[in-house]
């Protein structure tokens, strides 16, 4: 079934198509788009599936076509003097041609507000690290032209939307640094899976994954911070089937919460790939990098790389902080990793909600390790000698 914006208001999205699962126990999905191709997509039951596709939508519009910049300025304008040197770590190791500490320090960047996580006071940041456009910032693109989704975040509560920030952030990084050093915690076997998902939704579609294909769930936590962070892949080595390779992550307060959402996450892509094979779509017309690159990866052969693990837990200890907005900041400022956060406040047809975008320099920017990233940052410092030199020049396979 779909809904069309007949009335035209530009608050809302133009279609909203509901799709279904068409067996008992799977989750729904649903697609919103608008005519400017701003996209969004959701799984899970009920009017869940609803509110998350809604709530992709609203932040990918916003961060692609809503951020407002200050005038110029130059970093040390607006940041103290420790803060302009970590930025000008991530510009030189960003940067698509050749520049110095001295060119990016006297480069006046169009700047956008955000606070200090750690103490919350005010201060401006270049804009790039917060628009996922180039449109009027042609200029500090060059030095940072690579940029997505990473750490943005969506809700009607405020509360909500800043937690999202920080733990849509964090699991990208988990995922990075289980990519380049192939470590994880654990391979989390059948009967544990089965066990946590027990009386939930989501155990009908694990069953039937791990019928079709083969099915890994892999905890890629970090001690030092609290929550459980899950990636699963499918993996599916019989030729002529439209899926081969497909995943999904969730960072949560527990494992059972975590797995079932990095099945729905999976799940969610999986639709989409067929769909795509199954029409023959070109994968040249689509925008995202991202998504080209992970169709690219649609092969046994991926899934065969990511599974090749070293089960190596991080740590014995469980982090002392609670899994919440605090708790993170709590943990980050342990680890005395700089951060930022971005929010906005607006209204969708009368409704106040808000946007939100956590930035640091001292983590990864964002998500393509091979090209244009700050490898070397303090989050990486603590793994750099046993990040596996190959997976460098390979983007991790993710959507």
């Amino acid at each position: 079934m779909n809904l069309f914006n007949l009335m035209g208001k530009p608050g809302l999205p133009n279609i909203v198509a509901f799709q279904p699962a068409g067996l008992l126990g799977f989750p729904n999905s649903v697609e919103v788009t608008d005519r400017w191709s701003n996209t969004g997509s959701g799984v899970g039951g009920g009017a869940n599936s609803i509110r998350t596709a809604l709530g992709e939508y609203f932040e990918r519009r916003h961060f692609y076509k809503e951020i407002v910049s200050k005038d110029c300025a130059l970093l040390s304008e607006f940041l103290r003097e420790d803060e302009v040197d970590c930025f000008v770590k991530v510009f030189l190791q960003t940067s698509s041609r050749k520049i110095s500490s001295r060119g990016v320090k006297n480069h006046r960047f169009e700047m956008s507000k955000v606070v200090r996580v750690s103490d919350f006071s005010t201060c401006y940041i270049p804009a790039v690290f917060v628009s996922l456009s180039w449109r009027g910032l042609e200029k500090d693109s060059a030095i940072y032209p690579l940029r997505d989704t990473c750490g943005c975040s969506f809700h009607w509560d405020p509360k909500v939307a800043f937690f999202g920030a920080l733990k849509e952030h964090m699991e990208r990084q988990f995922l990075l640094r289980f990519w380049l050093t192939k470590k994880c915690n654990s391979l989390v076997c059948e009967k544990q899976v089965k066990h946590v998902l027990e009386n939930r939704k989501s155990l009908a579609l694990y069953e039937a994954l791990s019928a079709a294909g083969e099915v890994s769930v892999i905890d890629i936590s970090d001690h030092a911070f609290p929550g459980v962070c899950i990636l699963t892949v499918y993996g599916q080595r019989k030729e002529g089937h439209h899926v081969r390779y497909c995943a999904g992550m969730s960072f949560a307060s527990g494992a059972g919460e975590a797995i079932e959402k990095s099945l729905f996450e999976l799940w969610q892509t999986f639709r989409f790939m067929d769909l795509f094979v199954s029409l023959k779509s070109d994968e040249r017309k689509i925008k995202d990098a991202y998504l080209r690159h992970f169709l690219r990866c649609n092969s046994y052969a991926t899934y065969l790389e990511i599974t090749d693990v070293l089960v190596s837990p991080l740590s014995n200890s469980v982090s002392e902080h609670e899994f919440s907005f605090l708790g993170l900041r709590s943990a980050l400022n342990s680890e005395k990793i700089t951060g930022y956060l971005y929010s906005s406040v607006s209204a969708v047809e009368g409704v106040r909600c808000v946007f939100s975008k956590y930035i640091s320099p001292d983590l990864f920017m964002h998500m393509n390790n091979a090209q244009g990233i700050n490898i070397v940052n303090k989050y990486s410092e603590t793994f750099k000698d046993s990040i596996v030199q190959d997976r460098l020049r390979v983007m991790v396979p993710f959507p």
